[in-house]
């Protein structure tokens, strides 16, 4: 049996079961099997800043290498100028002294020509420049609007507030029932939920939809899958990760979201899994899952073949994990609990301490923004902690109410992500509102 979490509490004499176990024992047998947290960030927003970063880099470049040609030319016309202005000076002190006179005076007017053009206007080369030089000023002032309007940079966590209160916890289409992760399809700005145990009088496990106001849209399911986790989503393929079949399932977006391709059983050998937790999707299609149990994280490719480990190192209980254009962070049960490594596998840093008296009390999922800054729910006090790349708390923000805090001690957080306007959705495990949209600007 895998254990889930290392803190625990006990409840009141109400609540005692199992015969003669006491209540301290009981509550930390729920807790360790039904309240794993995952939760997903797509990263295209920081494949977008690489790659433009990339292109005005080489722009400029360019921009400066006409502009250090050009400065040679005039620097070496001078220098032939002034070469010609000492001859003539000195040929016409010869002149004067009348030493072979008609030869110097051919020397003079053969020097006043070469003066006149080297002086002369040279409309070819200084076109050319200036067409070049606008070109790539245009294509600069261009990039620049790009990145003005595709990446925000200003993440004011400070001044986050909350916009949208919707959804609240049921069995009926447009409520939530357990919601475990959240993720947006960044194509239609439609939010995705993963509902994790199915009701005995509601309907099956499923994947709920909504608009980024929080408008209920569409759900749908699949008799294979009987308890949805994590979720991933990459062009028009939707990735679930399933705790209790221990499988990944590939799903498409299309009218009545076929199941397209399914891969996994319980155990350790590649290609198996033991409680799959959340999973990523890089830029070429392949899909990262954070085998819980099994403490490493296998690679897919798009169609759910191909498998590898991202390192054979084990990783203590992946819970989450975010993939960035050059690097790969996993939020595991560990000490920094945030483990930075390359795509090759390569371990460069750990950020983040996890802990009853450390920087989180126990989270099990996280984002990354634009800035690199990370954005963990604190699990059991409801809270959400931002941090910056170095590891530093910069801000935390209350997110329940007082009353729900108090009614609710195990925690308000579950699953959260970052829109593309900078709103932070967050679903919940225990609060009326199961979906709920914040503003960052």
């Amino acid at each position: 049996m895998c254990h889930k979490s290392r803190h625990f509490y006990p409840l009141n004499s109400t609540q005692l079961c199992l015969g003669g176990m006491n209540a301290y024992l009981y509550l930390k047998w729920c807790l360790c099997l039904y309240y794993p947290i995952e939760t997903k960030i797509n990263d295209l927003v920081d494949r977008i800043v690489y790659r433009l970063n990339q292109r005005r880099a080489a722009l400029l470049n360019r921009y400066h290498e006409l502009r250090d040609e050009k400065a040679a030319r005039r620097s070496a016309r001078i220098k032939k100028f002034e070469e010609l202005v000492g001859i003539k000076a000195d040929t016409e002190r010869r002149l004067q002294i009348n030493e072979l006179q008609e030869l110097q005076e051919r020397i003079l007017a053969d020097i006043e020509l070469k003066l006149a053009e080297v002086n002369a206007h040279q409309p070819e080369t200084h076109i050319v420049f200036r067409n070049q030089s606008e070109h790539l000023e245009q294509l600069i002032a261009e990039l620049g609007e790009v990145l003005e309007e595709e990446v925000p940079i200003i993440h004011n966590y400070q001044a986050m507030r909350e916009v949208v209160a919707v959804v609240k916890r049921g069995t009926a289409h447009g409520e939530l029932n357990d919601p475990r992760a959240v993720v947006i399809d960044y194509n239609t700005n439609r939010i995705f939920v993963t509902e994790g145990v199915p009701s005995l009088s509601g309907p099956q496990a499923r994947i709920s939809i909504f608009t980024d106001g929080g408008d209920y849209l569409d759900s749908f399911n699949h008799m294979d899958m009987h308890h949805p986790y994590g979720i991933a989503i990459h062009v028009d393929n939707v990735y679930v990760t399933d705790t209790r079949v221990h499988a990944v399932f590939l799903f498409k977006i299309e009218t009545s979201y076929p199941l397209i391709a399914e891969l996994g059983t319980r155990g350790s050998q590649i290609g198996q899994f033991n409680d799959p937790h959340n999973l990523a999707v890089s830029t070429n299609g392949d899909v990262y899952v954070t085998d819980y149990c099994n403490h490493r994280i296998q690679i897919l490719n798009s169609s759910l073949q191909s498998i590898r480990n991202l390192t054979e190192q084990p990783i203590k209980y992946p819970r989450d994990i975010k993939l960035t254009a050059d690097e790969v962070y996993v939020l595991c049960v560990d000490n920094p609990c945030i483990l930075v490594l390359s795509h090759a596998g390569e371990r460069l840093r750990s950020l983040v301490s996890m802990g009853r008296q450390r920087d989180v009390c126990d989270s099990h999922f996280f984002c990354i923004d634009s800035a690199k800054n990370i954005i963990i729910s604190d699990y059991m006090f409801g809270k959400v902690k931002i941090f910056n790349k170095e590891g530093t708390l910069i801000h935390t923000i209350e997110i329940g109410r007082q009353d729900e805090r108090l009614t609710y001690p195990l925690g308000l957080g579950q699953g959260l992500v970052l829109t593309k306007d900078l709103n932070l959705v967050l679903v919940y495990l225990h609060s009326d509102y199961c979906l709920r949209i914040f503003s960052c600007l």
